[in-house]
C-alpha cells in the first residue's frame, strides 16, 4: 500500500531521532525500512519528506530516482578494502583514476576518503542520506558515474541540480557536501534530511569511530587510526 506523503509542516516538526551506536555506524537497520516497491532501505521517519520531495519533482518534470540510501557497515567496508586494494579504482579530484602503486599508504588513505568514507563513519549509516538521479535524462547506454560533472552545468543533470537546489529546503533536505572544504569531493547528488541528520552527527563521537575501526577487518588500519583526529575533523 502506498504510504501517502504528509504536509511539509508535518514533516518538519520532527520529533527527536535518538540513534544509538549500532545505528550511528551501520551496524543495525533497526531504524530504516524498506522504500516501497524498491530494494532501497531509508530511516522511517525520512520516508515522507522523500515522497513529498518526489511528488513535487514529478510535477517540475523530473523522475527523482534513488541511486543509493541507507548503507550497512559491511557494504562500506567492501567499499573501502575493494579500493585499498586495487580491486575498484581510486579517483583524483577531478574524478581521474589515480594508479594506488605510487601512492603511500598514507596518500592511498587520503585518496579513498576523497569520494569514499570510512566504514562507520558513512552518513549513509543513519538513513538520512540520499543519492539521487534522474535516469530519464541520461542518454540511452549511459551508465552513471556519480561524478560532478553530471550534475554541472552542461551536465546530463544539471537541470535536476539546479531544480534541486531551489526546492529541497522545503522538504527538510540539504547538500552537506555542495561546496569542496577540502576534504570530500562535491556530491550535488548527495541529499540529508536535516532534522534527523544533523542529531546523528550531533551524536557521532571520535571515540566512537576510533573504536569502530579498532575492531574492524579494514585495510590500512594502523595509518588510519594514526590520523583518526585529521580524518574525523
Amino acid at each position: 500500500e502506498r504510504i501517502q506523503p504528509m504536509p511539509v509542516n508535518d514533516i518538519l516538526v520532527s520529533t527527536k531521532a535518538v540513534m544509538n551506536a549500532q545505528a550511528l555506524t551501520g551496524q543495525t537497520q533497526s531504524h530504516v525500512i524498506a522504500l516501497p516497491a524498491q530494494h532501497k532501505l531509508i530511516h522511517q521517519q525520512v520516508l515522507p519528506a522523500f515522497q513529498l520531495l518526489q511528488a513535487r519533482a514529478k510535477q517540475a518534470g523530473f523522475n527523482l530516482d534513488i541511486v543509493s540510501s541507507f548503507r550497512s557497515f559491511e557494504q562500506q567496508l567492501n567499499i573501502w578494502n575493494n579500493k585499498f586494494n586495487g580491486l575498484r579504482p581510486i579517483l583524483d579530484h577531478d574524478s581521474q583514476p589515480l594508479d594506488p602503486a605510487i601512492l603511500s599508504e598514507e596518500e592511498k588513505v587520503f585518496a579513498i576518503l576523497r569520494w569514499s568514507m570510512l566504514p562507520g563513519a558513512s552518513r549513509h549509516h543513519w538513513g538520512t542520506e540520499i543519492d539521487v538521479c534522474d535516469h530519464s535524462a541520461l542518454p540511452e547506454g549511459y551508465q552513471l558515474q556519480l561524478i560532478p560533472q553530471e550534475y554541472d552545468v552542461g551536465g546530463y543533470l544539471a537541470s535536476l541540480s539546479t531544480w534541486l537546489g531551489d526546492n529541497i529546503t522545503d522538504c527538510g533536505f540539504y547538500r552537506p557536501y555542495h561546496q569542496d572544504l577540502g576534504g570530500v569531493s562535491p556530491e550535488p547528488w548527495h541529499l540529508s534530511y536535516q532534522p534527523i541528520a544533523a542529531q546523528a552527527q550531533s551524536d557521532y563521537t571520535l571515540a566512537l569511530i576510533t573504536d569502530t575501526i579498532r575492531n574492524a577487518d579494514i585495510q590500512g588500519k594502523a595509518t588510519i587510526l594514526v590520523n583518526i583526529e585529521q580524518i574525523y575533523t
